[in-house]
């Protein structure tokens, strides 16, 4: 989250070591559980936050993809890497009012299964694109 608060240009190998840290943040963090409080997070608008991280990041955009359990794959997909971090980025703010407002134990189990269910997937698609610009 610090580097888009920052608002200034970010390069891939930033970029990149910052997402593999917070995938080795995941592997380092216990299980939590989820709050029984009724407290809903706060809604962030995501065309405001796309926007934000694509002037942070004018070099990065669609690329190519493929659904890796399904050999021999037919279908092409497209991945947007200005999506992929603008749904991080909400993920992860969510996380930080529920480590806020709801407790650790909360924030911890949204993390870990936004990490399995949905942000997870953006960010090693995103890490799988970064490394093919870099190399």
């Amino acid at each position: 989250m610090s580097l888009l608060d920052r608002g200034e240009s970010i390069s891939d190998e930033a970029l990149a070591r910052a997402l593999d840290a917070l995938a080795a943040v995941y592997h380092d963090t216990p299980s939590g559980r989820p709050s029984d409080a009724e407290a809903e997070p706060p809604r962030d608008d995501y065309r405001l936050i796309r926007q934000h991280v694509g002037r942070i990041f004018p070099d990065l955009g669609l690329y190519a993809t493929a659904d890796p359990l399904e050999v021999p794959n037919e279908e092409a997909l497209v991945g947007d890497a200005i999506d992929d971090i603008s749904d991080i980025a909400l993920d992860l703010k969510e996380i930080l009012w529920r480590w806020q407002n709801l407790g650790a134990d909360d924030a911890i189990w949204h993390f870990r299964f936004g990490y399995q269910t949905h942000w997870g997937r953006h960010l090693h698609g995103l890490r799988f694109y970064l490394h093919a610009k870099q190399f």
